[in-house]
């Protein structure tokens, strides 16, 4: 491991063994890190502080550990619509119990049978199979958009409130179709999501 002796500063191997070394590469790595630790001398006046490099003002706050957490869970590319969903949803006048749901279908973190065999619960074949329909498997998207059953559902909802009865099969892009035709309603902004949002709790 190395360690202090006599005054001096002996480096070890970190626990890592030759082979390691060589099989990952490690030799430009170590000898950064070593240069970089011999040529520190400390700050020469001041305290140590803390701060956090994701934020302007560089203080830590959950909204800035948020926004990097997106950063780093969206793949970088081109903006398209369904980047504002996550924005949009939290703005919504709805409890907050429904907002949590709608995030957590956002995130694919339901428990849907797919998600619960990932996770090591023994389902069946035939249990695994959508609840409604008893076809497919019971995915998010399939459990709230594409089952035909629920689809039935939402096309007599947007019938209903003169949407037509096209319906998108993926959760985000359904969710801003449905932002957008109230938008162009001039419905208010905070109460653009409420009819996906009180769908899709009721279908769940």
């Amino acid at each position: 491991m190395g360690g202090w002796n006599d005054g001096v500063l002996i480096w070890g191997d970190f626990s890592i063994s030759e082979v390691e070394v060589e099989e990952f590469c490690l030799e430009d790595v170590y000898a950064d890190f070593k240069g970089r630790v011999v040529g520190f001398i400390g700050w020469l006046e001041g305290k140590d502080s803390v701060v956090w490099n994701y934020s302007e003002d560089k203080a830590f706050s959950v909204a800035s550990c948020y926004n990097l957490y997106n950063k780093l869970r969206i793949h970088y590319g081109p903006p398209n619509r369904n980047d504002g969903a996550f924005g949009l949803l939290w703005k919504l006048e709805v409890p907050f119990k429904i907002k949590a749901f709608g995030w957590r279908l956002f995130l694919n973190r339901l428990p849907v049978k797919d998600l619960l065999k990932i996770r090591g619960i023994s389902i069946s074949l035939d249990d695994s199979k959508c609840l409604f329909c008893g076809y497919c498997l019971e995915t998010s998207n399939n459990l709230f958009f594409s089952c035909l059953v629920v689809k039935n559902i939402w096309s007599e909802v947007a019938i209903w409130v003169g949407k037509g009865d096209r319906v998108d099969d993926e959760c985000l892009s359904n969710f801003m179709d449905w932002h957008l035709f109230f938008h162009s309603k001039k419905v208010k902004d905070r109460k653009l999501g409420v009819v996906w949002l009180a769908t899709t709790y009721l279908v769940d």
